[in-house]
């Protein structure tokens, strides 16, 4: 049966809650494991089949609840075209890039070295990082939860750049935030579109976490 647009109270929900999950570039999640995903899950270790090697996901820990994860779409503006028969015969859109932001609060050594790919110090007291940033490729988990109904929704990147977006971000009524950013880009792990194009991005709904 084909999917028809409804009314679905269920796939309404509020992100009260959420976490952030890295693993390695390219790291898809199957509906076997995705049930896995709880925001309180340390790690999340993937189901595996005759020799692969098992992959990953390692929980963030505490993200800031004051800077929640940000999307954001530069380019895609729309171009007409005309026949000489008919106005707006086709319609075409520019490339379209795609960020995503986060920050977390948790500043032990081993989130700063992740945050700012950093190194340990010599006698292992502190980190060091360079200014000039070094995108490392990660797949990436976003995972909400509304508290209200229990139900969890997720948004998958499966080729993101990581970087660090900015030093430390202090503040005397909050919590100390450190910020990531990262441009998302296609995965050749992910099915095409109707147009023949890889995609980017997978969104898991209510009813996947169910499944």
């Amino acid at each position: 049966m084909a999917d028809t647009l409804g009314i679905n109270g269920t796939g309404v929900t509020q992100a009260v809650r959420g976490a952030v999950f890295l693993c390695d570039a390219e790291t898809l999640i199957g509906k076997t494991d995705l049930k896995k995903f709880e925001l309180t899950a340390e790690s999340v270790q993937l189901t595996t089949s005759g020799s692969e090697t098992a992959k990953t996901f390692y929980n963030m820990g505490h993200m800031s609840n004051e800077t929640l994860p940000e999307f954001s779409l530069d380019g895609g503006d729309a171009t007409n075209l005309s026949t000489w028969l008919e106005a707006s015969f086709r319609t075409s859109y520019d490339e379209t890039t795609g960020k995503v932001t986060f920050s977390s609060v948790q500043g032990d050594k081993t989130t700063l070295k992740t945050i700012y790919n950093a190194v340990d110090m010599d006698d292992n007291v502190g980190v060091a990082f360079s200014l000039v940033k070094t995108p490392v490729a990660k797949s990436v988990l976003i995972l909400w939860q509304d508290t209200n109904t229990t139900e969890r929704s997720a948004i998958l990147l499966p080729n993101l750049d990581l970087a660090f977006s900015n030093l430390p971000s202090l503040n005397t009524s909050q919590f100390t935030e450190y910020a990531m950013e990262g441009t998302i880009k296609t995965s050749k792990k992910l099915p095409k579109d109707a147009s023949g194009k890889y995609c980017s991005v997978a969104i898991f709904d209510v009813a996947d976490f169910k499944a």
